[in-house]
């Protein structure tokens, strides 16, 4: 039976190459394969083209969250809120709309705390976990890559 460090180990050589077939696709470079040269009179192309779009889609989002979980944690703190209404880390890293955040929550589900990645929104009155609404972000222990 393998182990997790075995598993994201495998996973990063992987990578490197989801990375070369995107780029190859032009898929990285255009965000679709408008660069692909194929015969748009063809039916069994289009077909085609068109499932290798999706499948380049979720591609690249196995390629950011590889990526993603390569990277070094620079910082394990909690957040404040600033005067600016916006939430920080001890250092400095602020949060906005539409930011990525990895943070430690514990509920119901879990016997233990857990970290979640998911993003910050903003509702018109404060920021908050678009997976976990109900948790506070003041107080709230995130990392930082």
């Amino acid at each position: 039976m393998a182990n997790i460090n075995e598993v994201m180990k495998k996973s990063i050589e992987m990578n490197s190459q989801i990375s070369s077939l995107l780029k190859f696709s032009t898929f990285e470079e255009y965000g679709d394969l408008s660069d692909l040269h194929y015969d748009r009179a063809d039916s069994e192309q289009i077909f085609i083209a068109e499932e290798l779009r999706s499948v380049m889609e979720k591609l690249m989002e196995v390629h950011d969250r590889i990526s993603n979980l390569s990277l070094p944690i620079k910082e394990v703190s909690e957040l404040h809120k600033n005067s600016a209404g916006r939430y920080e880390t001890e250092k400095g890293h602020c949060y906005t709309s539409g930011c990525q955040i990895e943070a430690l929550i514990n509920d119901d589900c879990h016997e233990f705390p857990y970290w979640i990645r998911t993003r910050v929104e903003h509702d018109g009155t404060d920021y908050y976990l678009v997976a976990r609404r109900n948790i506070k972000l003041n107080g709230l222990k995130v990392r930082v890559r």
